[in-house]
């Protein structure tokens, strides 16, 4: 789960970020391209993973108001013939 609506990564995620920053500072003052590049990867990571995540949802939201939508058709469908008596059996 994201840390906000902002930002893609977890607490998990943001604590290794924050301590790969941290530790190059304390060491160097600045941070390698290896450092860099494996917060950069991390990033990634939870990018890709939010992604499908709201992907996901989205197929899922879609999927309830096709079956929603497809009850009250058949809902409204049964009305109107049951109302005139006619009746296609």
């Amino acid at each position: 789960m994201p840390i906000n609506d902002r930002d893609d990564v977890n607490h998990r995620e943001a604590a290794r970020i924050l301590g790969t920053s941290l530790l190059a500072g304390l060491r160097r003052g600045y941070l390698t391209e290896a450092e860099e590049r494996r917060i950069d990867r991390t990033i990634e990571r939870a990018e890709i993973r939010e992604a499908e995540k709201r992907a996901i949802r989205q197929a899922a939201q879609e999927a309830r108001d096709r079956a929603r939508f497809e009850a009250k058709k058949q809902k409204a469908v049964d009305r109107a013939t049951k109302r005139s008596g006619f009746s296609w059996l």
